[in-house]
């Protein structure tokens, strides 16, 4: 992955640094009690949100940003009756503190329009390791980051889409009946205690397997195959996942015969095209972002 410096020295970053100079400068340095004022209205939208939040209509649906508050801007010039984001808003990307209050602020002022969902690195887990953690610390201290850890405990973990499509950070997990199943979830759980609520967020599809084995990231995360995939979305009636947490140069994946599309946001990573998908009717349109 590129760092900051690498990033904007190519000429798509400097053009795009420039076009959103204004935004990335304003939501990276709000003013403490401001900020605590914003975290704390969202965190109690979350709060008030279930598990499994339902969207009807036309979803514009976008993959990792991790720092990349241009992508994440970029996303509402798109007509849509709704905007979902997929998780890893934070870590890695250059504009970390400026795309998680760009997005809380969108979420405050349109909360039944803009969906946020929790993905992986919504854990201090991973901010610890991959910057987010110290950013903030840095900036503001630590009693800020607490606010932000508690927000992102609480927020949902899964939205359906026009009662057909199943969207999800990672995967679908061990022990998930059906979509519904995700509404027993606990909310508050900055770390994740229970299983299936980890693997919502760290599974990945593997054509190779039927159901499930361990993944390659380690710890308790798995590899979900077809027959795991089908049945999950039988039971819940159901016709596709979309999900993120993966990256790919295209930004986008589409997996067992198009039963599973994923989708990838952030330009910060190596010949990156930054894409969101746009669901409208049972159709699918593939955005650049």
């Amino acid at each position: 992955m590129l760092d900051a410096s690498e990033a904007l020295c190519t000429v798509e970053g400097i053009l795009s640094a420039s076009m959103y100079g204004g935004m990335l400068k304003e939501f990276s340095k709000v003013k403490p009690g401001k900020l605590v004022e914003l975290i704390e209205s969202a965190a109690s939208i979350f709060e008030s949100e279930k598990q499994l939040v339902e969207l009807e209509g036309s979803v514009l649906m976008v993959g990792d940003t991790h720092g990349d508050a241009i992508s994440s801007a970029a996303a509402f010039k798109v007509e849509a009756d709704a905007y979902l984001f997929l998780g890893d808003y934070v870590d890695r990307g250059p504009y970390q503190i400026a795309n998680i209050n760009f997005l809380l602020s969108r979420k405050v002022e349109e909360p039944g329009k803009v969906v946020l969902i929790r993905g992986n690195h919504e854990s201090p887990l991973m901010n610890y390791e991959y910057g987010f953690y110290w950013e903030v610390v840095q900036e503001y201290g630590s009693g800020i980051y607490e606010l932000y850890t508690k927000l992102f405990s609480l927020m949902p973990y899964a939205v359906i889409v026009d009662s057909s499509v199943f969207a999800v950070h990672g995967g679908i997990a061990r022990g998930l009946h059906s979509a519904k199943d995700v509404l027993k979830l606990a909310k508050g759980d900055v770390i994740p205690s229970d299983r299936r609520a980890f693997e919502l967020l760290w599974n990945d599809p593997d054509e190779s397997i039927d159901l499930f084995a361990p993944s390659p990231r380690g710890g308790n995360a798995q590899l979900f195959g077809r027959v795991a995939l089908e049945s999950f979305l039988e039971n819940s009636g159901l016709r596709a996942v979309i999900r993120a947490h993966e990256y790919f140069p295209s930004g986008l994946r589409i997996y067992f015969g198009g039963k599973l599309v994923s989708v990838f946001s952030c330009r910060y990573y190596p010949s990156t095209q930054p894409k969101a998908v746009l669901y409208s009717g049972r159709d699918w349109e593939v955005v650049q972002l």
